[in-house]
């Protein structure tokens, strides 16, 4: 049963191709050179003067469109890819220089925290002037009390 059926699928499959092939002619598929907008080739001893290509008038107006058109979406995309790589190196200059600037504001905080710390280390370090110390003071309590006990009690022996 499956031979028969595969011999009935060959053979029609075959004579529908043989039918296209022969009913379809080739040539109505094909460009002609006399076709708007073609190019054709042409030699020596042919309608022309030289051997060269030949253009028809709506393909020469195609292909000088096409080359304006192509100088200046050529242009368009030097002038977008200057855009993205003069954007994307700004980026990152700016990127460097906020970097620098932070940077030099964390070495200046840094040189202030030492220079500060210094100073109270080299105040520390230095004895506190004569008439600023305590034993100073101490002392000048002490004879200024020994003064006016001695006034008073010589005060007190005049009233007498």
């Amino acid at each position: 049963m499956r031979s028969v059926y595969r011999k009935v699928v060959a053979c029609s499959t075959a004579f529908f191709f043989f039918i296209y092939g022969v009913t379809v002619p080739t040539a109505l598929l094909a460009d002609t050179p006399t076709a708007p907008g073609t190019i054709a080739s042409i030699e020596e001893g042919q309608p022309a003067p030289f051997s060269g290509t030949l253009f028809s008038v709506p393909a020469a107006a195609k292909l000088l469109l096409d080359l304006q058109y192509n100088k200046e979406s050529c242009q368009i995309e030097i002038n977008k890819e200057k855009g993205i790589l003069g954007a994307q190196l700004h980026l990152k200059i700016d990127t460097c220089n906020a970097g620098l600037e932070s940077l030099q504001f964390k070495h200046e905080q840094l040189m202030t925290i030492k220079t500060d710390q210094i100073d109270f280390l080299h105040e520390q370090l230095q004895p506190p002037v004569w008439y600023k110390s305590g034993e100073f003071w101490f002392a000048l309590g002490l004879v200024g009390g020994i003064a006016v006990t001695v006034a008073a009690g010589y005060a007190l022996g005049q009233v007498d």
